[in-house]
């Protein structure tokens, strides 16, 4: 009997997961590598840096001196400047308890209102040395250093309410505390208005719209 030959059955072919490429038509391109940052061309130079390259270059002649004083004296000049204007470039310049918006608000508060305060120490001088008189005079003034110690209380008080409002009204986020800007006021308040430092800017006709803006 004739064997059958046995045929073997096709094998069907897996299909092939579909690339990225086959999908598109084409490759992914790469992300271009990202270069590394460079350092400036001419970074600024460190104190030692400076002071060293003054050594290799010798001593000044005189005009070099005279001319760096008079660069020296306009550049605080122009800083001064900027800072009474109340410009924001200029506000580093400042000591660190008189920087931001905030308190050039609160100092035009302070300066653009007739205070008591601001004679306080000028009235406190007077009675120190009328003092030395007779018992009768010394107790007039003590009484009278009383009154104007109150009156500077209620002053104060008056004042805290006045930043308060204005100051939330006009930064109504603000992250200052609000106990740090009453003392700041209370004791530019009592100070001579031309001791004060920074300078006033504000006149007592200054309106609400005025204060903390930019003066031209």
């Amino acid at each position: 009997m004739a064997k059958k030959s046995v045929q073997a059955a096709p094998e069907t072919e897996e299909p092939k997961p579909v690339s990225a490429t086959d999908k598109k038509g084409k490759a992914t391109p790469k992300r271009p590598n990202q270069s590394k940052a460079r350092p400036p061309v001419n970074p600024p130079l460190t104190n030692k840096e400076k002071r060293e390259a003054a050594k290799k270059a010798g001593p000044l002649t005189k005009e070099q001196k005279k001319q760096a004083r008079e660069d020296v004296r306009a550049e605080r000049a122009r800083i001064a400047e900027g800072q009474w204007k109340g410009d924001p470039l200029f506000d580093k310049y400042h000591l660190p308890r008189d920087r931001g918006a905030e308190r050039l608000l609160v100092r035009d508060i302070v300066d653009s209102r007739w205070s008591i305060g601001q004679y306080y120490m000028f009235a406190a001088f007077a009675i120190l040395i009328l003092s030395t008189g007779s018992v009768q005079l010394q107790s007039y003034l003590f009484i009278a250093l009383l009154v104007l110690t109150a009156a500077i209380v209620i002053e104060s008080v008056l004042l805290t309410r006045r930043v308060k409002r204005i100051v939330l009204r006009r930064f109504p986020k603000t992250t200052q505390r609000m106990g740090g800007l009453y003392w700041y006021a209370i004791q530019r308040g009592i100070m001579p208005r031309s001791m004060r430092n920074p300078r006033a800017r504000m006149s007592y006709k200054a309106t609400e719209d005025d204060l903390g803006k930019i003066v031209k």
